[in-house]
């Protein structure tokens, strides 16, 4: 019997959703230098279970096979006779810790099936010291994919695949979330430095053709300055706009000197170097 790490569970109107949170996870990649509590663990092998059919024994099988179970809460599945069969199987087998409760639609008390909300009597003393008790309702903490914009529905799927990604491996989700942020910090890093390194050529090729048309004796003294403009600005904003991100400098030193060696080979070195002390024609 094939193992999965994760059973998506939906009824068919949420089968969508159902399918993008699958795919997200499939497509999420580990920070680099995660230590897994057991490298043998995943989250990318996928059972999709949204069609509602009957729970036979083939289809039980799979399900109680499965590591973790993420329920599509709606107001569909709230008490979706189907969906709450299988949700009982699961916990039977699994208990409730390995399911993770997604809500797509609609507010918690109107999604959530009646398993999941806790009610509580709580005692509370009043100004006048007299004691009362309340029922409280206490919810699960869940994945939530709401959103009134496709831009923002596509910011909190981003969020809750890292957060349940790191629920199925047994790591803490603010630690996966702080290390992939620090990963998209180097990848803009390097893209900004790279963008840096163009600038700075491209001010040296026009540096140079600016001073071959003037010693040709066609005006170019505006291009040259633009082009002495470009380079200082390059050579001095882009480190201090990560002034404090030693990884994201280290990155655009690298990318700098790179840019030198090249002007170099095209013997445009004393080009760079005149920008960066101010001069120009």
């Amino acid at each position: 019997m094939e193992v999965y790490d994760i059973c998506i569970l939906s009824a068919k109107s949420d089968a969508a959703v159902a399918r993008r949170l699958g795919e997200s996870l499939q497509s999420y990649r580990l920070p680099a230098n995660v230590s897994l509590p057991d490298p043998a663990l995943d989250y990318r092998r996928i059972l999709y279970d949204c069609d509602e059919t009957p729970l036979d024994e083939a289809r039980r099988a799979k399900l109680n096979a499965s590591r973790f179970l993420a329920l599509i809460c709606s107001p569909a599945t709230r008490d979706d006779p189907v969906i709450l069969e299988r949700l009982n199987s699961f916990q039977e087998t699994h208990g409730r810790e390995e399911i993770i409760a997604v809500i797509a639609v609609g507010e918690p008390a109107e999604s959530f099936p009646e398993s999941f909300i806790e009610k509580k009597t709580v005692r509370h003393i009043l100004p006048d010291m007299r004691v009362v008790e309340r029922v409280e309702t206490i919810e699960p903490v869940a994945a939530d994919l709401r959103g009134t914009t496709e831009k923002r529905r596509r910011e909190v799927l981003r969020y809750e695949t890292v957060r349940i990604a790191a629920s199925v491996l047994g790591l803490h989700p603010d630690d996966l979330e702080q290390r992939h942020r620090s990963r998209r910090r180097r990848a803009a890093a390097a893209a900004l430095a790279a963008v840096g390194a163009v600038c700075l050529a491209a001010a040296g090729i026009f540096l140079r053709l600016g001073l071959i048309a003037r010693n040709e004796g066609r005006i170019a003294e505006e291009q040259t300055k633009l082009s002495v403009s470009i380079a200082q600005r390059t050579i001095e904003e882009l480190p201090a706009a990560f002034e404090g991100d030693e990884q994201a400098l280290a990155y655009i030193d690298e990318a700098v000197e790179n840019a030198r060696a090249g002007l170099d080979e095209l013997g445009l070195g004393e080009l760079l170097d005149e920008a960066e002390t101010g001069g120009g024609a």
